[in-house]
């Protein structure tokens, strides 16, 4: 059955649907966090190789669909966003990324805006043999105080959709 996100002030919506989870909550006019995952059937290690093979992204991913540069810290990457998939336009923002190998890879920086942002991207073992991969984000200052809760629930939707992508590829790839 699929779920629907709702967005509540002050307050944190949870959606589980057994396999993910979605949680967007207002901190504050200007802050606001967004926290998604899902399981995936294979191990962190084959999800990380997934996740780090930026030149497949034009194959399967939505939502950022296009990372140009490496997954090493320290690195600059061009991170290149399709916020409307109806829409041709993309949006680029360069980034350094910060690195733990095999388990995480984010930025922490002022974007559009002056909105300063803090994406993650996780796998974490869940002992069973499978994967949550976890990306999360936090967005504040700038203008979110006006645009913060349109720019959460976009956000949210478009990681779920690049996290039930990423499931279906490292599936397709590890399970056959």
């Amino acid at each position: 059955m699929p779920s629907k996100l709702i967005i509540h002030n002050k307050q944190i919506q949870n959606m589980d649907t057994n396999s993910e989870n979605v949680r967007v909550e207002k901190i504050s006019a200007s802050h606001r966090t967004i926290y998604t995952d899902i399981i995936i059937d294979a191990t962190p290690e084959q999800v990380w190789s997934v996740l780090t093979d930026t030149t497949s992204y034009k194959n399967w991913a939505a939502f950022l669909i296009d990372i140009q540069g490496e997954i090493k810290d320290g690195r600059k990457i061009t991170a290149v966003f399709q916020t409307n998939p109806k829409k041709k336009k993309l949006t680029t923002i360069e980034h350094t990324i910060s690195v733990v190998n095999g388990k995480e890879f984010y930025w922490a920086e002022k974007g559009p805006g002056g909105i300063r942002d803090n994406h993650h991207f996780k796998v974490e073992s869940t002992g069973d043999g499978k994967t949550r991969f976890i990306q999360s984000d936090e967005i504040m200052k700038g203008i979110t105080w006006l645009a913060g809760g349109n720019l959460s629930k976009m956000y949210a939707e478009g990681y779920r959709a690049f996290n039930r992508n990423l499931k279906v590829e490292v599936e397709q790839r590890f399970n056959k």
